[in-house]
């Protein structure tokens, strides 16, 4: 068996009630705590797939009476996230972004804000697939956190679409 670590994101800040309802639901292995307004959980699962420990706590939390509305992953990044975690420079990569250097092809944002915001999945592919480097962290593990994270947010946002989500 393997040990994962992740963090659940709640939909509200907790209460002294919640502490014991957390750990009497089966989460005696996590650390719940709030931040910026927001309660969560940090989980220290063992299993023996990451698929399996997060769907097991999900669970756990919803038995405690918890909404969980994300997962911390680290998918959302700007140019200069991915400067760092490729060991390029922020000219480097911006001049890939915009096509002016390198093959073409660099994945679009996600977000056109300031600054913009790219999925890691996304470039970590295209480094592989248009440069031959592999960049980290591109594992099934950072994808899965990334993808249970999306769902949890879909079924935050439109709760009537994704029912079958609300047994996870």
């Amino acid at each position: 068996m393997a040990l994962y670590d992740f963090t659940i994101v709640l939909g509200r800040p907790l209460t002294d009630e919640d502490y014991d309802a957390i750990f009497e639901a089966g989460l005696d292995d996590s650390a719940p705590g709030v931040s910026n307004g927001r309660g969560y959980i940090a989980v220290s699962r063992e299993s023996d797939r990451l698929l399996t420990a997060i769907t097991t706590a999900l669970r756990d939390v919803a038995s405690a009476g918890l909404t969980a509305v994300s997962i911390r992953d680290e998918d959302m990044v700007t140019l200069t996230q991915i400067a760092e975690r490729t060991g390029r420079t922020h000219e480097s990569v911006r001049l890939l972004a915009t096509s002016k250097r390198g093959p073409g092809g660099f994945p679009a944002p996600i977000s056109d804000g300031k600054p913009s915001l790219y999925s890691w999945a996304e470039v970590a592919d295209w480094f592989a697939d248009a440069l031959g480097v592999a960049v980290q962290p591109h594992d099934a593990d950072a994808r899965l956190l990334t993808a249970a994270n999306y769902m949890l947010r879909a079924r935050a946002i439109a709760p009537n679409e994704f029912e079958f989500l609300a047994t996870a």
